[in-house]
């Protein structure tokens, strides 16, 4: 196929599904996905390949594929009609938890399927044993986290089906919410297939077949041509999660990736068994997370990622690990757990890859929070979302308060204010928290947030309060956080909650969420004097650590004593060399 031809309906293809996420985004009823872009887009041709995906989040896209399998598994073709819109979100089809809804459109042109429009949409509530739908502790099984859907037909012909929608609406503590995305990933959908048949009456059905095959064969052989420029080897890395709930003992991820000519296996042999709580990975979410980090150290943003760009990566994860759970093991809370699978894999490229990795990121938090509204008089659920920062990089710090490994976006102050019972008294960086390096990781952050409802029960999900995030080739970790609770009327001192606990709050109570800072890319010793003082003079580094991590010797006003500056680091030179002896 003629490039200039390919490269105009590729990058058509592309937009598409952009354009349908911002309709997904614009008509959306939640806060989750309407400020927080928690939901993802991608285009299927009539074979069932992932042909296209939006810029969204890579748990979503990169379990399209198993969602898409599982629906046409439960519909054949010949079964669909112009209209129809299916749902699933059993965990063990889809992204890998309950909130999750995957929606399914076929796409039609003169009566003919020619392709599939696919949406991911988080729902912030789909009942179970805490708002929210997330808890950790005190888990035993999925049946305790909420509503599952197998495949089924939520539209027909373009009519609601509205027996299944009444057994939805019941069944979740905030129905309206939840109703109006469904309808809004349906519009999200509708631009799919309106978008696809413009392309397809421009150039004709044999003309995007042809270009679906290219865009599959080109894309696998890119990303064959960049793992192949790789040294072949197995190269390994080891992290952890601090704990599965309130008590219990940390998870261990293991993995060994093999660089084998052009292919790559990623081995998750060696990590812990699965859990009973709501701390668990199904393998497609894993999956997702291999795939994308892939895509990060081999041919980048040069080619869009679909299913030409998995064929050459396999995976090897026991049956019954946190990373291959099997039903009805809980599930809930497992999107906390995505970013150590990108760590873990960084650190592990890091041998073989140093300057297309980065260093572990500081954690995020996914708090809920359930309760009575009184300014309404009614339930409400508060779905969060508090971002930290990337870890150092090869050639620059890391980047604050943006998330490394999924594209959602931290919800505005002001939206959460104005649409729950909460007020957030404090949002800030928090000094000395980044890991130092040559290159910084990005600093942790912390959000204080007083709760005005009534009734209230929260979910803490977070990570990295016990385990720092590593530093690389020579850098440090960064700082550890923490999650603290002041009571409402001052007499209790104040309590440190765990990292995934679930508590009853009482109006007026205040939690402090503390994330944890960046690794360091480097060594310390390498980063340029003239750095450090701007991040003193900038409040985020303190003088002890500028002299204690990087040997700078420098005032409040982020002067720099160059004499005594070369001595302190030829000194911590000496004792590091003395050390690594």
């Amino acid at each position: 196929m003629d490039p200039l031809t390919l490269g105009v309906m590729w990058r058509a293809m592309v937009a598409l599904t952009n354009d349908a996420g911002v309709v997904l985004r614009r008509t959306a009823y939640s806060e989750a996905v309407r400020e927080g872009r928690d939901f993802s887009v991608g285009l299927f041709d009539r074979h069932g390949r992932m042909i296209v995906q939006g810029d969204f989040s890579p748990g979503h896209l990169g379990s399209m594929p198993s969602a898409v399998e599982n629906f046409l598994r439960f519909y054949q073709a010949d079964e669909l009609r112009p209209g129809d819109c299916l749902v699933l979100n059993d965990p063990w089809m889809g992204s890998g938890h309950l909130p999750d809804f995957f929606m399914l459109t076929p796409c039609f042109v003169d009566d003919m399927i020619v392709g599939y429009a696919v949406n991911c949409t988080h729902m912030i509530d789909v009942g179970g044993a805490a708002p929210g739908s997330q808890q950790v502790e005190d888990i035993n099984d999925q049946f305790q986290e909420g509503l599952r859907l197998w495949p089924t037909r939520v539209w027909s012909a373009g009519e609601p089906n509205h027996e299944v929608l009444r057994i939805i609406e019941a069944n979740v503590r905030i129905p309206d919410k939840l109703l109006g995305d469904l309808m809004a990933m349906r519009n999200c959908n509708r631009i799919v297939e309106q978008r696809l048949a413009q392309l397809i009456g421009k150039y004709g059905m044999a003309r995007y077949d042809e270009a679906c095959d290219e865009v599959l064969d080109r894309s696998e052989a890119a990303t064959r041509a960049a793992l192949a420029t790789m040294p072949d080897g197995t190269y390994r890395a080891v992290d952890h999660f601090d704990d599965y709930g309130p008590g219990t003992d940390p998870l261990r991820i293991e993995v060994a990736v093999t660089v084998d000519g052009d292919s790559v296996t990623i081995d998750f042999t060696g990590s812990s068994p699965q859990t009973a709580s709501g701390i668990n990975a199904v393998l497609t979410y894993v999956r997702a997370f291999c795939y994308y980090t892939v895509k990060c150290v081999t041919s980048g943003g040069s080619v869009p990622q679909n299913g030409g760009c998995l064929r050459p990566i396999t995976f090897v994860a026991e049956p019954g690990s946190v990373v291959n759970a099997q039903p009805p093991v809980g599930v809930g809370a497992r999107a906390i757990m995505q970013q150590r699978f990108v760590d873990v894999l960084m650190q592990a490229f890091a041998e073989v890859m140093p300057e297309r990795v980065i260093a572990p990121s500081s954690h995020w938090a996914n708090p809920n929070l359930g309760g009575h509204d009184p300014r309404t008089g009614r339930p409400f659920v508060h779905y969060d979302i508090v971002i930290g920062g990337f870890g150092g990089r090869a050639h620059s710090d890391g980047m604050e308060a943006t998330p490394s490994a999924f594209n959602i976006d931290g919800i505005p102050v002001e939206v959460n204010e104005n649409a729950y019972p909460v007020r957030v008294e404090r949002l800030e960086l928090i000094p000395d928290s980044a890991g130092a390096g040559r290159n910084r990781g990005g600093h942790g952050i912390r959000k204080d947030v007083t709760m005005l409802g009534e009734n209230m029960t929260f979910s803490n999900l977070t990570d990295r309060q016990r385990f720092a995030p590593p530093g690389i080739l020579g850098g440090q970790p960064g700082e550890v956080g923490r999650t603290v609770l002041h009571s409402a009327d001052g007499s209790a001192e104040p309590v440190v909650l765990g990292s995934k606990g679930t508590y009853q709050l009482r109006h007026g109570d205040r939690v402090s969420t503390w994330l944890s800072g960046g690794g360091g890319y480097g060594d310390p010793l390498d980063r340029e004097p003239e750095r450090v003082a701007a991040d003193v003079a900038a409040g985020l580094l303190s003088v002890e650590k500028a002299a204690r991590a990087y040997g700078v010797v420098v005032n409040d006003a982020g002067v720099v004593d160059v004499e005594a500056t070369r001595a302190a680091r030829e000194e911590l030179d000496i004792e590091r060399r003395g050390a690594r002896r």
